[in-house]
């Protein structure tokens, strides 16, 4: 199909990645007020945002073969079914359980999304696969920089975290109208289902993807929950001060994004994606580093983190072109699987050896996800 015949789908990939992060990222703004209101501690909070990577899981588990089996647009439409409920639920969450269940049933609807749609590009993109990818998940980024500059306002202002999920549902409601009318092109699986998964289950470069996904979520992860705590219990910043060095943070995320696959483009995926992990972890350890003064410095490493994901889905289109859905699925899966061992490790972290000495967990997760890279281009060229 023609790139100008997938206009509308492609509004609609964009506008999924949009509120996805303008959900998402309301969880460093919202931290703080859960930890107070439900009483919990750091630990406790890693454990209930567990259950966002707990229904991850299971929502990429079953996303690839959903893909495979009835195809993306049916897949599209239940990730909007299930993040907009998710989204409902929020507001109403008056007990730990309720604000586990709403992450829980975000993490499954997101996954169900994100598979469907990473998988989908290739087939839309004609040739210049990391330049879409990265623009979709560009939105991503300026959904995030749009809720940052957004919820630190709103929040300084008085409006109840309830209230801001409350108008947030509006915006999953037209996704799923929006999935309902979008044109998804079928794509035909012409190989043996059972045997490929098999084949993709033995082989050795599967699970140094796992190893690259699980330490690129992890290092992202720390940075999106943990920057604004982090400032506020380290420097005793106000929620909006907070978010305002949080939000240069997820401007360059957004404006990596938006160039970062041009520039990959340029480079090659594995080459530019190598170069762009060790900058992001160099910034984070300078910064860190530098204390107070180096807060700016640890945001210039959303520029250099933000390409990671979205090239990584790129890769592994490329090495498993035959199951490329399933692939991506099973990768994510066992990715979110170890994510959350480690996650809670940060938690824990938090509260026994404080925010500071948490936070390098972060360039450390990048540099390892940075190995295993290396090891994939190793491994992937002699294949």
């Amino acid at each position: 199909m023609k790139l100008k015949k997938n206009i509308f789908l492609i509004f609609t990939l964009f506008y999924i990645y949009f509120i996805i992060a303008l959900f998402e990222s309301s969880r460093g703004n919202f931290v703080p007020f859960f930890l107070e209101e439900f009483s919990i501690n750091n630990a406790q909070m890693s454990l209930v945002l567990t259950f966002n990577t707990i229904g991850a899981i299971i929502g990429g588990f079953f996303s690839g073969h959903f893909c495979e089996k009835y195809g993306h647009k049916i897949v599209f439409f239940l990730g909007a079914l299930v993040s907009t409920a998710a989204v409902l639920i929020a507001p109403f969450a008056s007990n730990i359980f309720l604000l586990g269940l709403f992450n829980f049933l975000f993490g499954a609807g997101r996954q169900l999304w994100a598979v469907s749609v990473d998988s989908v590009i290739p087939v839309l993109s004609l040739g210049f696969e990391s330049i879409l990818m990265n623009l979709t998940h560009f939105m991503y980024g300026l959904g995030s920089l749009t809720g940052q500059n957004l919820y630190g306002s709103l929040l300084e202002y008085g409006l109840h975290w309830r209230k801001i999920y409350l108008y947030l549902g509006v915006f999953f409601i037209v996704s799923a109208v929006l999935t309902l009318l979008a044109r998804v092109p079928g794509i035909t699986v012409t190989v043996n289902r059972e045997e490929k998964r098999r084949e993709l289950l033995k082989n050795p470069i599967v699970y140094l993807f796992v190893g690259a996904v699980t330490f690129s979520f992890l290092g992202e992860s720390v940075l999106y929950t943990w920057f604004i705590s982090y400032m506020r219990t380290s420097y005793g910043f106000s929620p909006a001060l907070a978010a305002k060095y949080a939000g240069v943070y997820y401007l360059l995320f957004a404006l990596g994004r938006l160039t970062g696959g041009f520039i990959i483009n340029k480079t090659g995926n594995v080459k530019g994606l190598k170069l762009y992990l060790l900058s992001g972890a160099l910034c984070i350890i300078t910064g860190l580093l530098l204390r107070d003064k180096g807060l700016l410095v640890i945001a210039g490493s959303g520029f250099f983190i933000s390409v990671v994901f979205p090239t990584l889905m790129v890769v592994t289109n490329t090495v498993f072109k035959e199951s490329a859905s399933f692939a991506i699925g099973l990768i994510t899966t066992l990715g979110n699987i170890l994510f959350v061992a480690f996650f809670n490790i940060t938690g824990v972290l938090n509260d026994l050896a404080g925010t500071y000495a948490a936070f390098f967990t972060a360039p450390v997760s990048l540099i390892i996800s940075w190995a295993f890279i290396a090891l994939i281009d190793k491994k992937a060229a002699k294949a």
